[in-house]
């Protein structure tokens, strides 16, 4: 399988001036060699190189690859393409399933997973998809409950907008077809022209949701903040191979206020102090997971499209404070009947329903998490059972119900605090 690298950038906001922006130095060494590094490991040697900018210097440092125990072809850009029209220049070296990573992004993704993953949903194309604390700025993706991409946001947005925080980290696994929607002449670009076409198109692209690492190193802040987390071992922890602990947050009553049912994503409000919490967690490196009962799905009081709003919301408000969450699961379900609209197939018996530990569990398999350090935080004593069940450690707050259903449960909490900010603030003190 080739991979193919867009190696074209100038570097501009790095003052760069003698070498194209991939071959800026992180930590000793030329970003693009930390990406080759990084396909390497996931099984990966056949490289197609498309340089453009100062193009001598990428072809001097790694010629053919022998070096560094690989094969690279490099294809220089004559004038700019834009990052499809780049790709549509290799067309005929890109007869199977092909991978397309951007040369200014420092990441640690397995690449073999995310392509298993492609392979299995079966569409022209897959999308690395991750939130970050400036979802204002970036270009997102909007998904359905199986990852099915529905349309594409590019940047800019519309002012106070409830936006979902699912940044396009401009990594694809992309059939050979998908070079048919690329314009034969002249520029286009992946996320803002091709891959939109391709959905309304009706054709299908998945959206795959990840914990690793993944940032734009475009200035000269964010190299050295990139270098700080190579230097901590947040870009190696947060790698897929690596288990990892994680805190997992109840919604309602715990992350926003409690008012039996959020139906709009205007009724959506932050309880005090949350997004300063979760930002904390967020720079501390550790992954925070929400995981919430939505029965009133399956009691037809509101839609699947309506939580997606509520929870679009729910990204907007955390990222107004630089915060986000790195997953959200909900559970549909109810195992009661007798609502007038009622979803029948969603009136189950389910294994994600808490006290239930199966969004846990689900959230454990495709992150690799240690749920044995990990900690679940919840307003009821139903979501101390979950986190029991699963193997992690439960907190009890007392926002929300503040633990009214305690009569129903032998369960103990591993800690009781006030709020989230108290919680979160004991756990990250007692981190593992």
């Amino acid at each position: 399988m080739k991979v193919v690298v867009l190696a074209g950038g100038r570097g501009t906001r790095l003052g760069l001036q003698d070498r194209p922006k991939p071959m800026v130095p992180v930590s000793g060494k030329p970003l693009l060699e930390h990406l080759l590094e990084m396909a390497k490991a996931s099984g990966m040697t056949d490289f197609v190189f498309l340089n453009g900018y100062k193009a001598e210097v990428i072809e001097e440092h790694f010629g053919n690859g022998d070096r560094f125990g690989v094969r690279i072809e490099h294809i220089r850009e004559s004038q700019p393409l834009g990052t499809a029209g780049a790709v549509r220049a290799a067309r005929h070296l890109l007869n199977e399933t092909f991978v397309v990573l951007y040369g200014d992004i420092l990441m640690n993704v397995d690449l073999a997973a995310f392509v298993n993953f492609h392979k299995a949903h079966g569409g022209i194309g897959s999308v690395f998809v991750h939130p970050n604390d400036h979802p204002q700025d970036s270009d997102l993706v909007v998904a359905d409950a199986t990852g099915r991409v529905e349309s594409f946001l590019p940047k800019p947005h519309r002012p106070g907008a409830d936006l979902p925080n699912l940044v396009s980290a401009a990594l694809y696994v992309l059939e050979p077809r998908a070079l048919d929607h690329v314009t034969a002449s002249g520029p286009s670009d992946w996320g803002r022209d091709v891959l939109p076409q391709v959905v309304d198109d009706g054709e299908r692209v998945f959206a795959y949701r990840s914990l690793e690492y993944a940032k734009d190193i475009g200035t000269p802040a964010r190299i050295a903040q990139a270098e700080a987390d190579l230097r901590s071992g947040r870009v190696e922890r947060l790698g897929l191979q690596t288990s990892k602990p994680a805190i997992f947050v109840d919604r309602d009553g715990v992350l926003n206020t409690e008012i039996n049912g959020v139906h709009v994503p205007e009724q959506l409000a932050l309880l005090d102090g949350v997004g300063q919490a979760v930002r904390e967690a967020n720079r501390a490196g550790i992954p925070v997971i929400c995981v919430t009962n939505q029965p009133d799905v399956a009691k037809g009081l509101l839609t699947a499209q309506t939580v997606d709003a509520v929870h679009a919301a729910l990204d907007t408000r955390l990222a107004e404070t630089g915060a986000y969450l790195d997953d959200l699961l909900y559970c549909p379900h109810h195992p009661e009947t007798g609502w007038p609209n009622e979803v029948v197939e969603l009136k189950i018996e389910c294994a994600c329903r808490k006290p239930r530990p199966g969004m846990l569990l689900q959230a454990a398999r495709s992150h690799n998490l240690d749920l044995s350090r990990s900690w679940m935080i919840g307003d009821r004593y139903a979501d101390i059972a979950a986190a029991h069940a699963a193997g992690a450690r439960g907190a009890l707050v007392k926002t929300g119900h503040a633990g009214d259903d305690k009569t129903r449960f032998a369960e103990e909490a591993d800690g009781v605090f006030d709020n989230l900010s108290e919680a979160f603030a004991h756990i990250i003190r007692n981190w593992p």
